[in-house]
């Protein structure tokens, strides 16, 4: 004799068949909720809460005693139904068991998903085309949307537990800052471009990789309440994330838009001000975020961005490594080319606010350099630094408007 399907499986699973089975119509569902509150009832007692027919009602009542979920005993003329509590406990237990299996498993993935992540894009030389690069960071900012500030401090920019030792080499200390908001500070960065923004009252002020919003509420204090301010990133989980920071908060002037800050979903001449922190060093093609930047800030308008930047050739090694460049490190660029880009997009009154260097633990380095790059690491003959930088988009050169302007 051939096996059945049933005997294929445990008596358990058969047994939540039977019972899924049974709840599989909303007329049952009904029934079962007066059951539990009456305690006990006949099927002409259900006739009158539900608008069925008492054979309809009948028939439900014979599945939900046939699957165990209800008992049913004569009393005189009429059946009297009930709660089987015996059968609810059990489903109750198996559920629970199921549950706990269901966490576990999420809390595995949850912390393999950054590795998976790396495995996927090991070398940026697998990549097909920019857009790859791309997801590797937003599959990685993502994750460090869903973790605590405490796990993204014990990581190179947020990047996920790249050092043994537990504080952050790229984040500055924003607390002192007015308008700072704990919720928001996920720990990244690598400056403070706020605190050299010159944001004026009434000033219109757009974030750049805006995360869960920590610069954003520090522009907002500073425009104040007859300012916008606008955050734009490219991670989903961010922008939900920064979304709620500033509902909590009661902020109307503060909005977080989805998008590429290399073809930002915003209008020409909108800006006053641009702000951006350890951002553009992940971006593939930088020479296109300045010109955009250029386009959306009014003339005469400026910005300040805190990047990384590099002194001397990072080794091949480092450069190539995908978890290196979502960790803010690989991605940057020579002091010099970044500037030249600034100057080439037409910007003026360029100034660097801010430069310190960043000492990356020989840990972390030591995963990706032999021992003689090591040795030129520490000679300082090449080097990794946080700038602040501030330009200004040039004003609309006024026409001869009065006698003798243009003696």
């Amino acid at each position: 004799m051939g096996t059945t399907k049933s005997e294929l499986f445990s008596t358990t699973d058969n047994e939540l068949a039977k019972y899924a089975k049974a709840l599989a119509h909303p007329a049952r569902i009904a029934i079962l909720k007066i059951l539990f509150m009456r305690k006990q009832c006949v099927c002409g007692d259900i006739v009158e809460e539900l608008p069925l027919a008492q054979s309809t009602i009948s028939q439900h009542l014979k599945e939900l005693k046939a699957s165990g979920l209800i008992q049913g005993e004569i009393e005189g003329p009429s059946v009297c139904y009930c709660i089987n509590m015996k059968s609810w406990l059990k489903i109750r237990k198996t559920l629970s068991d199921f549950w706990i299996i269901i966490r576990m498993i999420r809390k595995i993935v949850a912390k393999l998903k950054p590795f998976i992540v790396i495995l996927r894009f090991r070398n940026k030389h697998e990549y097909e085309n920019a857009n790859d690069l791309k997801q590797i960071v937003r599959e990685k900012y993502a994750q460090i949307a869903l973790q605590s500030k405490e796990t993204n401090q014990s990581s190179c920019c947020g990047s996920g537990g790249c050092s043994t030792e537990v504080y952050n080499i790229m984040t500055e200390d924003y607390t002192a800052l007015k308008g700072y908001q704990e919720e928001a500070d996920l720990g990244l960065g690598c400056g403070l471009p706020t605190e050299f923004a010159k944001i004026k009252e009434g000033n219109v002020v757009i974030d750049l990789g805006s995360g869960a919003g920590n610069d954003c509420f520090i522009a907002r204090d500073q425009t104040g309440p007859t300012g916008k301010v606008l955050g734009i990133d490219f991670t989903v989980e961010m922008i939900e994330k920064a979304r709620i920071n500033a509902q909590n908060l009661g902020y109307s002037n503060v909005e977080f838009l989805l998008g590429d800050i290399e073809d930002m979903p915003v209008k020409d001449n909108f800006a006053d001000v641009i702000v951006s922190n350890c951002v553009l060093n992940l971006v593939p093609d930088k020479a296109k975020v300045f010109k955009e930047i250029y386009r959306v800030l009014k003339p005469g308008g400026h910005f300040s961005i805190s990047d990384v930047v590099l002194q001397g050739d990072l080794p091949d090694k480092v450069k190539d490594q995908a978890e290196m460049y979502a960790g803010c490190v690989s991605g940057a660029i020579q002091q010099g080319e970044y500037l030249e880009y600034i100057k080439k997009t037409g910007f003026e009154n360029l100034e660097i606010q801010k430069l310190r260097p960043i000492e990356i633990p020989l840990d972390i380095l030591s995963q990706y350099l032999g021992e003689e790059d090591l040795k030129r690491y520490q000679n300082k003959e090449f080097g990794i630094y946080s700038i602040s930088v501030f330009a200004e988009k040039p004003k609309v050169k006024s026409g001869c408007c009065a006698p003798g302007c243009c003696n």
